[in-house]
């Protein structure tokens, strides 16, 4: 009788420790992941200031090809269009 309460009080205590493993793992690999959206926020952020950067760099680029691409149009309209025979 005490032999198989023995036992069972083995397997109890196996199986808290093996539980008190799972949830330790469980806590390293959550810090684990709060340290990488830290690297991950910080990348996020200077990505967003590069591309604040080259549209600040880009827009007067691309003002002067918009306003050629209105002329152009607007040139080709004046052009006497061909009729199909």
């Amino acid at each position: 009788m005490f032999e198989k309460a023995k036992i069972r009080f083995h397997d109890l205590k196996d199986a808290i420790k093996y539980e008190k493993d799972s949830v330790n793992d469980i806590k390293k690999s959550v810090s684990d992941i709060q340290e990488s959206l830290n690297g991950i926020n910080s990348l996020v952020n200077d990505l967003q200031g590069q591309l604040k950067k080259l549209d600040f760099k880009n827009k007067p680029h691309l003002e002067r090809i918009n306003e050629a691409q209105t002329r152009i149009t607007e040139s080709l309209a004046n052009f006497p269009k061909k009729q199909k025979k």
